[in-house]
């Protein structure tokens, strides 16, 4: 049976059933966008649409996308209100990105600053860290979600699935911080957990043991042992 993940839409609660095919849940504002349509057309994506509480669509679950035209973008740095739109986005949406539509910013018809824009965008992406996308029409913002649909769909089995079994909480959780350990990817962090089974284990076995593990070298396990060495010795100076 596949998996279900909730997605909830103010009072509505909808569930996204497979991971094999690009999910996108449209805000209704956006019927007459053109990009509803033009993502329709591809014919691989499933699209439907709802009231989403932050946001313009809602790939696979889990990336939340703002679409502003140019003009709009510049207005609303004009009224404030990009910046309480990007302030609701990262509290409330775990993989926001904000996509700029058509034309140039700098030729946008507003009357605005150039440094006003400049600095919006370099706020939006520095300090909240927000990735910031440009697209030249809707065509292009459809292409964009659909090929970031399918980028965490490939991220997603990379990252979590194991052939034959299904993942666990538990488990997602261990690979995460395991793939923090420098040398350490998707591959190798499975390989090591598969091989001690805890991550206690590994980080407390000597580097002879690490290197019995498929995939880990003496280049990787020297680097465990340095980064776990070095991190008790800076815990206890900050300690005492």
């Amino acid at each position: 049976m596949a998996s279900r993940r909730p997605l909830f839409f103010k009072e509505k609660v909808f569930f996204l059933i497979g991971r094999d095919k690009i999910q996108v849940v449209a805000d209704f504002r956006e019927r007459s966008s053109g990009v509803i349509e033009a993502l329709r057309k591809k014919g691989d994506i499933a699209v439907s649409e709802g009231t989403l509480k932050t946001g313009d669509y809602l790939i696979n679950g889990s990336i939340t996308v703002e679409r502003k035209t140019c003009r709009d973008f510049c207005i609303s740095i004009i009224d404030g209100r990009l910046f309480r739109q990007v302030a609701r986005l990262k509290k409330e949406a775990p993989r926001p990105v904000l996509v700029v539509e058509g034309g140039h910013l700098l030729h946008s018809g507003i009357d605005i600053d150039e440094n006003a824009i400049r600095g919006a965008l370099a706020s939006v992406s520095i300090c909240w860290y927000m990735p910031v996308i440009f697209s030249r029409d809707p065509k292009g913002t459809a292409d964009f979600i659909e090929m970031a649909g399918r980028q965490d769909l490939v991220f997603e089995k990379e990252l979590w699935l194991r052939p034959g079994s299904k993942p666990k909480r538990d488990r997602r959780r261990q690979l995460y911080i395991l793939q923090g350990l420098p040398e350490v990817g998707p591959k190798k962090a499975r390989a090591l957990l598969d091989h001690f089974e805890s991550i206690e284990r590994i980080v407390s076995a000597p580097e002879k043991d690490l290197t019995e593990v498929p995939f880990i070298g003496k280049k990787t396990a020297e680097a465990i042992r340095r980064v776990v060495k070095e991190s008790l010795a800076l815990y206890r100076v900050e300690n005492t």
